[in-house]
């Protein structure tokens, strides 16, 4: 009975993370690392090989912050089982399939050391979440929805993000999900660039519409004479 509540709880509190211990030592993964200056640690401070858990951690960590087209940082502060299920029940309904995952901060920071996102380790501080999307069309319409369905959580706060090779604060988050989307930019700027033709348009239609008119004033003119 002890060990089904344990597991039951581990589910519920890391998702993806208890689905993948088990093959943690042996698993490949070929999804995209980040790029470093320098290959990270593989021993603990006592000289000794990091456990296979920690290992999962690490290559875990390591290929969402990679491939996902951006990542959203969360403090959460004793959220229950069934409200992070619920959580992820949204963000994955309303916010382009997205993904929920609660991370060790220590292990985040050490993930992030000697990589061009190293700026992003000082808002892991704290119990610490993310938001990620295996893929997306629209990552700022994503970052969106998923800011709007996590602000319905009290117990969650928006620490910042990573948008594409874009790093964010959370002072630099609120106008940055303000911006309109990639269709609406996309449209504005058409609009700009369609403007001057349009008014050249205009005036080159109503040219020859005023050359008849002085034409025929000539023709009047001539014949009164």
């Amino acid at each position: 009975m002890l060990a089904l509540t344990i597991q039951q709880t581990l589910r519920s509190f890391c998702g993806p993370l208890a689905r993948g211990l088990a093959s943690a030592a042996t698993s490949q993964p070929s999804a995209q690392k980040l790029e470093r200056t320098r290959a990270p640690k593989t021993l603990t401070t006592y000289k000794k090989p990091f456990t296979p858990r920690k290992q999962y951690l690490f290559n875990e960590y390591d290929t969402q912050l990679a491939n996902s087209p951006a990542v959203i940082v969360l403090q959460h502060y004793n959220l229950s089982g069934a409200e992070l299920q619920e959580l992820r029940r949204s963000l994955k309904q309303t916010a382009q399939n997205a993904h929920l995952m609660v991370v060790r901060a220590k292990m985040m920071r050490a993930v992030l050391r000697d990589t061009r996102y190293a700026n992003l380790s000082s808002v892991f501080t704290g119990p610490s979440a993310v938001v990620y999307w295996d893929s997306t069309a629209d990552g700022l319409a994503a970052m969106k929805l998923a800011i709007a369905a996590v602000q319905k959580q009290k117990k969650l706060i928006v620490m910042g993000a990573k948008f594409g090779d874009l790093l964010l604060n959370q002072k630099m988050m609120h106008g940055f999900v303000n911006l309109p989307s990639i269709d609406q930019l996309r449209a504005q700027v058409l609009g700009v660039v369609q403007a001057p033709a349009q008014q050249l348009t205009a005036v080159l239609a109503r040219t020859p519409q005023r050359l008849v008119g002085v034409l025929a004033q000539m023709s009047d003119v001539k014949g009164q004479e």
